[in-house]
């Protein structure tokens, strides 16, 4: 029925490097309308994201930012919480700890709230917002992807529904192994880490999440366009003495990340024959950006522009925005 097809946005983790998400991001809604580019939240219906790309998901479909709003946040709170600490303490097994201040990175979340408007602790619960937004953590004990809602869902605890902050979801996305200590949640203390392993990519959590809402027909008939952005290539050269730890974990996460993107292609073949599933990622350019360089911004920036330069990129962006454009209005789908 026209006007009720579902569009899908997941969103990659990748430390600074989800600039280029946002970038690309910036692309296709100025294709939309260059004079006034639509806010994200207007035309996905839900939004995903791991890590950093959690919290551009909170930002772009909780808050309701527009791409400009959140590419000034983001690197407003890319400096203060991607900086190191001047003295990196070992833990009693010998193992490093957080390198950077969580406390800095609850703080610039918070200050982000107040800015556009919402109190410090509000909850990421938003009942019947037309753009439902999860993201991606780790349970601790279980080790298994749990995601933080805006929205109830029947497979979902009610107690961290109901008692989820945005900062606190934002710090368990981000919450990366040695980058941020993990933290606890809800008057249980659920403790959650991020969830990069396992769900770095958050395609597949997306599709899962999205058959449980929209269980009343087959999903593939309902879909309008399913968008995934990649956050680039991670570099595995920044790491000094104390990085092997690290160097395994991202290596296992850059592999995961593309494989889940591979596999998920070959699933839903049909998505992508009828030019409804589009994967965007800068596929070079980005390799020597690690996860927390701040001062390589422009160097993300640059990078990600020359890709969508590309004849490639630029007809998929064409393609994505046609898939897009076909919704005849804004609806909350129930």
């Amino acid at each position: 029925m026209p006007g009720q097809d579902l569009n899908l946005l997941s969103l990659d983790g990748g430390g600074i490097r989800g600039l280029s998400c946002l970038y690309i991001l910036q692309r296709l809604m100025e294709t939309v309308n260059p004079d006034k580019p639509p806010k994200p939240c207007d035309y996905f219906d839900m939004m995903a994201g791991t890590s950093t790309g959690g919290l551009i998901a909170i930002m772009l479909g909780r808050l309701k930012m527009d791409i400009q709003q959140c590419i000034d946040a983001y690197r407003e709170f890319s400096n203060r919480a991607f900086t190191r600490k001047k003295h990196i303490p070992l833990n009693i097994r010998g193992k490093i700890c957080e390198r950077f201040d969580s406390k800095e990175l609850e703080n610039a979340i918070k200050d982000v709230l107040v800015k556009q408007g919402y109190s410090e602790d509000e909850l990421l619960k938003e009942p019947g917002a037309s753009c439902r937004v999860f993201v991606c953590a780790t349970s601790d004990g279980t080790s298994t992807i749990v995601p933080l809602r805006s929205y109830s869902s029947a497979r979902g605890s009610s107690e961290l529904y109901n008692t989820t902050k945005i900062w606190e979801a934002g710090r368990a996305t981000s919450a990366a192994s040695t980058f941020f200590d993990p933290i606890s949640i809800g008057p249980s203390k659920q403790r959650f880490f991020d969830g990069a392993t396992g769900a770095n990519n958050p395609i597949r959590e997306l599709w899962k999440e999205a058959k449980d809402v929209w269980s009343s027909a087959p999903l593939e008939n309902n879909i309008g366009c399913i968008v995934s952005i990649g956050a680039g290539v991670p570099s595995m050269k920044k790491f000094g003495k104390d990085g092997l730890e690290i160097f395994q974990t991202l290596k296992r996460i850059a592999t995961e990340t593309e494989a889940t993107a591979r596999d998920f292609h070959q699933e839903h073949t049909d998505l992508d024959d009828t030019e409804r599933y589009f994967r965007f990622n800068v596929p070079d350019g980005l390799a020597e950006v690690g996860l927390e360089e701040i001062s390589e911004s422009n160097t993300i920036v640059d990078g990600t522009q020359y890709y969508l330069a590309g004849e490639l990129a630029h007809k998929q962006v064409k393609k994505c925005i046609k898939a897009l454009g076909e919704r005849e209005g804004l609806f909350d789908y129930t």
